[in-house]
């Protein structure tokens, strides 16, 4: 129903250059099935620079888990430019547990490039101390990808007019946890963003337990993972962040 809805109003494609970024466990699939439901096909990078955007076809854009590059990013200070970054996030506490999971050393499945090198270097570390690990960023070697480090690095995203924000909370709908008319809403305005009609105030289908990605898509999961001083670490070393994005911390007694 919604894909024959939206192409029935788009019309022809928007002649704009398209950034998504959407760090790692933010539930990237949900808003890449919205942009694949307009007719729109993603091309993954690592950072987007200038040169990325000039291989891309008229129906792709650009999709990363990292902020793009200087080049990129000034690019929005030209108040003529065609270049629309929409960046997608989610409580950093929910992105810290679905971290834990994903890269746990003993998990089954083999997605990302550390997982050999986790379930080598980590083997023997308690799921207590493997926390403690991630919420301290401490990192053993230099390349590791911390979840908590990138909220910090794509800050210059979140913050700037230019940019369209859309939280996993407001997407996700009610199978989610979240609201279905809040889901409507923030299509449209992704849609307005990009310069499309918008979706007539459809609900999208785009919670996907399919997705090769997905565990469990609930707002709010951290609180049945981590404990109380576990959640006073998080406050103590990242509350300044978590406020940043606009969520609240955690009272703990």
């Amino acid at each position: 129903m919604l894909e024959r809805v939206l192409r029935r109003r788009l019309g022809r494609r928007p002649e704009k250059r398209i950034l998504l970024v959407s760090l790692q466990k933010c539930g990237t699939h949900l808003i890449k099935n919205v942009f694949s439901r307009v007719g729109l096909e993603g091309v993954g990078v690592e950072r987007a620079t200038p040169a990325d955007f000039e291989k891309l076809h008229e129906n792709q854009y650009l999709w990363s888990h990292f902020a793009p590059t200087d080049d990129v990013q000034m690019e929005l200070e030209d108040e003529n430019s065609d270049l629309r970054i929409v960046f997608n996030f989610r409580d950093p506490r929910d992105v810290l547990v679905s971290w834990f999971h994903w890269m746990h050393p003993k998990t089954p499945r083999v997605m990302h490039r550390h997982h050999a090198y986790m379930k080598k270097v980590y083997a023997d570390f308690s799921d207590a101390e493997l926390i403690d690990i991630f919420i301290r960023n401490d990192k053993f070697r230099r390349d590791e990808y911390n979840p908590l480090e990138h909220f910090r690095l794509s800050r210059v995203l979140y913050f700037h007019p230019a940019v369209l924000n859309v939280r996993f909370e407001d997407l996700i709908g009610s199978d989610g946890g979240g609201s279905d008319e809040r889901q409507r809403e923030t299509v449209r305005r992704l849609l307005d963003y990009l310069g499309m009609p918008d979706a007539d105030g459809t609900t999208v289908d785009v919670f996907d337990r399919n997705s090769p990605t997905f565990r469990a898509g609930r707002i709010g999961g951290y609180k049945a993972t981590l404990t109380a001083e576990q959640l006073r670490l998080v406050n103590e070393l990242h509350g300044d962040v978590i406020r940043q994005y606009g969520y609240e911390l955690d009272k703990i007694e």
